[in-house]
């Protein structure tokens, strides 16, 4: 259900609103292989008008399931947004659809949604990938002989050797 308000209430008071956006509803677009939404965007927020303008603050709350970006580990993730401050332009281009008085937030409340996911979970900090399962070529790649060893087979000796 989206998030819709009456801006014709609004002109003389503000409002509390409390509810949940369906995880479709917010991130039907999102092709993210390594974040999902695991449910619902549940939001509060106040909403004023002020002039041609809503102000809409609030904060927001949801739970991802995401894959961690080094070892794929699949692992929850609980978000929490605080600070969710914006202004809703009632005219022109960035105005939100209305339906006679009703105006819908829903798309404002998404892009703040869409915002504060992360680019690269990771399960824990100190995640260290995939590396026992590197084979032992990527393990010594970078590595440099010691005094009085011979050099090793290097992926750069081949561009070393070429002559310009």
């Amino acid at each position: 259900m989206p998030f819709r308000v009456n801006v014709r209430l609004l002109k003389t008071e503000g409002s509390r609103f409390v509810g949940d956006l369906p995880a479709e509803e917010v991130a039907g677009d999102l092709h993210d292989e390594l974040v999902k939404l695991a449910g619902p965007v549940h939001y509060e927020v106040e909403v004023d008008r002020q002039g041609d303008e809503l102000r809409m603050l609030g904060r927001l709350g949801f739970t991802l399931e995401c894959g961690c970006s080094r070892c794929l580990k699949a692992f929850p993730m609980d978000v929490r947004v605080d600070d969710v401050a914006v202004l809703v332009p009632l005219k022109g281009e960035e105005a939100p659809e209305m339906d006679g008085d009703i105006a819908d937030l829903t798309p404002f409340l998404r892009e703040d949604t869409l915002l504060v996911l992360p680019t690269n979970p990771l399960c824990s900090p100190d995640c260290r990938g995939l590396a026992a399962q590197a084979t032992t070529r990527d393990l010594h790649v970078g590595e440099r002989p010691g005094p009085g060893e011979k050099p090793g087979r290097s992926p750069w000796d081949t561009l070393d050797r070429l002559k310009l």
